[in-house]
């Protein structure tokens, strides 16, 4: 890599500066995040325009910009104005893409001491330069020492990623708000949750936030801001580069507002907002308070017992929203006051009406142990085997402990010590109360067929 200073002349720095500021500020943003690095963009922007054809330029575009989607449309006049071509130019300026366009071109370099040479540049390779001279060939094998000087910008290198397009106008048109639609890749949004169990833990307090991310390679001040939640279905991409990093913003009260949208659910945030490039902001979605829960314990062979919390997404039960997928982390209060972390577990896009549950870990005091006691042959197409399972409380106080049993899609139980559910055609469940400091014993007796 090149490691030296590049200076452009003064007269130059001047032109840029003032072509930078023919993009028009914008008139106003919006912003459309989607779940799967994907972000639309509506830039409204007030552009001067000739009668006749007339080129325009927007400069401040994202890195990530699919420049096949992007749009313009004349939002006052549209049928005064034509989009003949559109072009999207990235081919941004650096230090050695400027010194390869100057090949067998005439620079300068200076050293360390007030030293000038100049010639005509014969190659580039890393940090070391080849000049013609009037006294012959120089190689500066390192430029630590050096300044390197030329005159333009050169050879279509632009300082911002732009897009053009080459405009019919039947009228010359002043300040014309002229919208432009595109989609970017860096884009996402994901919620996270964190459920708060009452020291009964038969209810809990819910807070929603969503976090979006901006790594597009732009910032977009004071946009309206959309967020959908939902599976999209879109063509493979060809594979671009990713920025990663960023910082936290927090918002304090819930500020979306939601409702359906084809196949979708949009969460539209009710103010503007800023959304700086390489940026997390997190703003509050939902709270809710006194939502009727379950806990339960549940068995499915091995030593450890599943604790799992339960609750239904209902107006009934203090909630009644369609909560985007994410992470919910469930806390609960110790004797000090403090809350403290207990399991967490991710959940899909979850509708109105719909139960959810958490699997938030294992229970340390109650133990489990499955044994097959006896198996044998009853014909070539059928077997017989009898079950008993064990389950240990150590804890003071009763629980019941649902023992799950997956057996298959062609089975008869023709003994069982106590009642069970079938849950599905191959699954029953026992559910087995287990006294505090005991134990409790279930065996049943299967036949299978095939």
């Amino acid at each position: 890599m090149i490691k030296y200073l590049l200076l452009l002349s003064s007269c130059f720095l001047a032109s840029v500066t003032h072509a930078q500021t023919d993009t028009p500020h914008r008139q106003s943003v919006a912003i459309t995040v989607y779940n799967n690095d994907l972000g639309v963009v509506r830039d409204v922007r007030p552009f001067d325009i000739r009668a006749g054809m007339s080129d325009v330029q927007l400069r401040d575009v994202p890195t990530r910009i699919d420049p096949t989607t992007v749009k313009i449309t004349d939002l006052d006049h549209p049928k005064d104005l034509d989009v003949v071509e559109q072009n999207y130019e990235y081919d941004l300026v650096s230090q050695s893409k400027l010194l390869s366009k100057y090949i067998d071109k005439t620079i300068s370099v200076t050293d360390d001491k007030g030293v000038k040479t100049e010639g005509a540049l014969l190659a580039v390779e890393d940090d070391k330069l080849t000049l013609s001279t009037t006294n012959g060939i120089v190689m500066l094998p390192n430029l630590a020492r050096y300044t390197v000087s030329v005159p333009e910008l050169t050879g279509g290198l632009i300082t911002k990623p732009t897009l053009v397009w080459k405009l019919q106008a039947s009228r010359a048109l002043t300040g014309e708000p002229l919208e432009v639609l595109y989609q970017t890749g860096g884009m996402n949004w994901h919620a996270e949750y964190i459920a708060a169990l009452a020291d009964d833990e038969k209810t809990l307090d819910l807070t929603g936030w969503v976090s979006v991310e901006n790594h597009s390679g732009a910032s977009f001040p004071d946009a309206k801001l959309k967020l959908v939640a939902g599976s999209l279905h879109r063509a493979a991409p060809p594979p671009r580069p990713y920025a990663n990093g960023g910082m936290l913003k927090t918002d304090m009260a819930p500020q979306f507002e939601e409702h359906g949208l084809f196949e979708y659910h949009v969460y539209d945030l009710g103010r503007q907002t800023d959304l700086k490039n390489d940026e997390v902001k997190q703003i509050s979605l939902l709270t809710a308070s006194g939502v009727g829960d379950e806990k339960h314990y549940t068995y499915e062979g091995g030593k450890t017992v599943g604790v799992t919390v339960s609750f239904q997404n209902s107006q009934a039960n203090h909630l009644g929203i369609p909560m985007p997928m994410g992470v919910i982390r469930v806390m609960k209060r110790d004797k000090d006051g403090s809350l403290e972390f207990v399991g967490e577990d991710r959940i899909d896009h979850t509708p109105n009406d719909e139960k959810i549950t958490l699997h938030v870990g294992d229970a340390f005091d109650l133990v489990g142990d499955r044994q097959v006691t006896s198996s044998r042959t009853l014909g070539p197409q059928s077997s017989e085997e009898t079950v008993e399972i064990t389950l240990k409380n150590h804890k003071n106080e009763d629980v019941t402990i649902d023992a799950v049993e997956n057996l298959g899609t062609d089975w008869e139980i023709t003994q069982h010590s106590m009642d069970y559910e079938k849950r599905n055609a191959s699954t029953i469940v026992f559910h087995v109360p287990v006294k505090a400091n005991g134990e409790q014993k279930v065996t049943y007796t299967v036949q299978h067929h095939w």
